[in-house]
């Protein structure tokens, strides 16, 4: 069934079927663009600005003009809220040196565990800091995943360190203190990364930004992935969910139920 969904795509609003950009297209031909994708609750997208703020700062490394303001995305994106009535689901805004792209569309989401290899794809610190729209390295790193019958992979950068999962950054509990790596080691500077450091400092959890191999993670014991779609998820490969894993889901759900409450925006 075809359908009922609109987009905007270049300065009008179509159907999802009808939604188009050139051949020509710097983004179809290079990956030459940024994109952002961002988690819709009770019709509003959380961390709006946050995702805004990160998605100018790809297209200024990228040198690429943006072709709408921030007013015009957020009207853009609270038009298509309303047009296909979406409460709970997805808002994706991609952005080439050509044309911009936005969809916003339902979604249900259920609580997922992850099983992950380590892949032997590696990061380039140079550009894995934006979200940009060339994704080869996740792509053949979630390959890699799938023929080891797993859902996911830990991407190393070229020192070895561990960065990040193919499309969350990566937390790990180690004798009572919640680790993560730094920006400097190449993880992309996740929205719900930064929102959970915030959540565990403000619960007085013991936490760090630090360098680590892989060696590290057999032993740790906890291990969770974050990002705005799966919210706080445990990976099961290593470690076991536990304290700071269930402490950190409750208090990121109340932050979610804090903006539901909170005046109408986007």
């Amino acid at each position: 069934m075809p359908s009922t969904n609109y987009a905007y795509v270049n300065g009008k609003f179509v159907r999802d079927q009808e939604a188009v950009v050139s051949i020509a297209d710097r983004g179809f031909l290079y990956g030459d663009g940024c994109f952002e994708t961002m988690r819709v609750y009770d019709g509003r997208i959380f961390r709006w600005t946050e995702h805004l703020a990160r998605l100018f700062d790809g297209l200024n490394a990228l040198g690429i003009e943006a072709l709408l303001s921030p007013a015009e995305l957020r009207a853009a994106c609270q038009a298509l809220l309303r047009l296909n009535d979406v409460r709970n689901g997805v808002a994706r805004i991609y952005q080439s040196r050509d044309s911009i792209v936005i969809t916003v569309q339902p979604r249900e989401f259920l609580a997922r565990e992850i099983y992950a290899i380590v892949s032997t794809i590696r990061l380039d610190n140079r550009l894995s800091k934006f979200k940009t729209a060339n994704r080869l390295p996740y792509i053949l790193a979630q390959r890699e995943a799938e023929r080891a019958e797993v859902n996911d992979a830990v991407l190393l950068n070229h020192a070895g360190q561990v960065a990040e999962f193919t499309a969350s950054n990566l937390f790990i509990v180690k004798d009572g203190t919640l680790l993560t790596p730094p920006l400097t080691d190449g993880p992309l500077p996740g929205i719900t990364r930064q929102v959970v450091l915030g959540l565990a400092a403000k619960a007085k959890l013991p936490v760090r930004e630090l360098s680590f191999g892989p060696e590290l993670l057999p032993v740790a014991d906890e291990v969770f992935a974050t990002n705005s779609l799966i919210e706080i998820a445990p990976v099961l490969t290593w470690g076991r969910p536990g304290k700071f894993t269930r402490r950190l889901q409750t208090l990121y759900r109340q932050a979610v139920q804090e903006l539901e409450s909170a005046p109408e925006d986007v």
